[in-house]
């Protein structure tokens, strides 16, 4: 795997060039590597143990990757969960194959009597609640990382007009929630998910910005039909996502019906994954406390930012390799480079490096050639496109990644699109035979991130793992330029990281 064959086969080889000159008492000089006139060795290609990987996304959206799927891509970009699919529960495999999903999970909610969705109890005292308050509720919620439960629908049935002019061509008889056949949030189609029923389910970095459903009688995505509830159940404070129905269509008559202002024909339940209490979400409060400049400032994704995570794999028993994993998140307007300083003989093939030395060539020369990739993002409605790239340039003192093409309106179109902005991951490659982990974290930790333009804020990310949510030991520090200062350390509670705030 990675090579290794294939460096079985030049050690075969090169001992046969050997064993030949032997053999033939040395009246023949064989080399694996010729020199022409100048002296220079024209048949030495050094190249890296294995060619780095590359994924770009946006959001839970895969834009491009070069990566097969192997174990090394298992837990990229993993955004949906449904814990009905983990009767198992927690277990080492979950732990290294999906540590977001093994941090989280203890907070799933429970099934009830209403099995996967909340117990008929919740359910007739949410739907009074909501008929009682009509028009009430909030269109923002900050979570981003977050348990679903479905409540369900009302079932109510409304009793509506075709028009024509000023006549009414006919009439028929909607019943709201046989009609909401699936819901978006931001964006991503929530899968299994309809107003009669849904899974219970981990929702990963899928911002609450914008709630959409799916009108299966007009075959139209409604917008703007949402509100957040913050309604008190048990002495509890619980939050939920409530839709009110509402279609237009044309049938030898207009109906355009903007709903009722009750926002009880379909309901989803929405609990914070790390466990913490429900806050009322932006504008359902008419006196909300006034905002700390010091707090919304702290709130990073307010902000324009740039958040690195430069990550080793863990140890595997059989076939082992060593990657390091680098995510770039640009919520910024700017370019990002990082450069991590591994010396050659570490990311370099070692059969390549032994033929250098052996014929004592001066190692800067033979260096593995850049590598590039090059995606095309399009806005489908418009045919607007933007070219984006990522470039791993290998040198002798390190391995240098730049990213290169965001631009204002790309980042606006990013966040229109998907809620986010473009992460670039990039795998790179060691030779396990030339060094171990515990020598390579030390120089990871050395690894620095610049910007052509500079954010507000830059976030170096720690991931929280196990059950005692302690810190990744394999995560990296990853330094900005000394203009940036601290400005706030994470800690586990209540946003389930680590994570080192810079500013300028």
């Amino acid at each position: 795997m990675y090579s290794f064959m294939f460096a079985k086969m030049k050690q075969t080889m090169l001992f046969f060039c050997v064993a030949m000159t032997t053999l033939l008492g040395g009246t023949i000089v064989t080399s694996c590597a010729d020199a022409d006139e100048t002296g220079q060795f024209t048949d030495v290609e050094v190249k890296a143990v294995k060619a780095p990987d590359f994924k770009l996304y946006s959001g839970k959206t895969v834009l491009a990757t070069t990566m097969e799927a192997t174990r090394a891509d298992v837990q990229v970009n993993v955004n949906y969960f449904k814990i009905q699919d983990w009767g198992g529960g927690k277990s080492d495999w979950m732990r290294d194959n999906y540590p977001v999903l093994y941090q989280y999970f203890d907070n799933a909610p429970a099934q009830t009597d209403r099995q996967e969705q909340v117990s008929q109890a919740e359910y007739d005292f949410v739907m009074a609640y909501l008929a009682a308050h009509p028009n009430e509720g909030g269109t923002t919620c900050d979570l981003t990382t977050y348990f679903i439960q479905n409540v369900g629908s009302s079932y109510d049935t409304y009793h509506l007009a075709f028009m024509n002019g000023d006549e009414v061509h006919h009439t028929v008889d909607i019943t709201g929630g046989n009609f909401m056949d699936f819901a978006e949030l931001t964006g991503t189609h929530i899968n299994d998910y309809n107003a009669t029923w849904g899974p219970r389910a981990l929702c990963v970095d899928i911002p609450l910005t914008s709630a959409r459903y799916h009108d299966s009688f007009y075959n139209l995505t409604q917008e703007n039909h949402y509100r957040f509830y913050v309604i008190e159940y048990e002495g509890k404070n619980n939050l939920y996502l409530c839709y009110d129905y509402a279609t237009t269509k044309y049938d030898n008559g207009l109906l355009d019906y903007q709903g009722d202002g009750v926002y009880n024909d379909w309901v989803i339940k929405i609990i914070p994954a790390d466990g913490s209490e429900v806050t009322v979400p932006g504008g359902s409060d008419p006196n909300p406390d006034p905002v700390d400049p010091e707090q919304e400032e702290y709130n990073f994704y307010g902000k324009d930012h740039v958040e690195v995570n430069l990550s080793v794999n863990d140890k595997h028993d059989e076939g082992d390799w060593i990657h390091t994993k680098l995510s770039i998140h640009v919520r910024a307007v700017t370019d990002v480079e990082v450069f991590i300083p591994v010396s050659q003989d570490y990311y370099c093939d070692a059969d390549d490096m032994a033929i250098v030395i052996s014929h004592s060539l001066e190692l800067e020369k033979y260096i593995p050639q850049p590598s590039t990739e090059t995606f095309t993002i399009t806005n489908d409605e418009t045919a607007e496109s933007w070219t984006v790239s990522a470039t791993v340039a290998f040198e002798a003192g390190g391995i240098r990644v730049t990213t290169q093409g965001m631009t204002a309106e790309l980042q606006q179109y990013l966040q229109g699109k998907y809620g986010d902005g473009l992460t670039f991951e990039v795998w790179n490659y060691y030779n396990v035979n030339a060094i171990d982990r515990e020598t390579l974290k030390p120089y990871l930790d050395q690894s620095t991130v610049t910007f052509t333009s500079d954010p507000t804020l830059y976030v170096n990310a720690f991931a929280a793992l196990g059950e005692d949510d302690h810190k990744n030991p394999w995560d990296c520090t990853v330094t900005p330029p000394a203009d940036y200062s601290v400005y706030r350390e994470r800690t586990v509670d209540p946003h389930g990281d680590y994570d080192v705030i810079y500013k300028k």
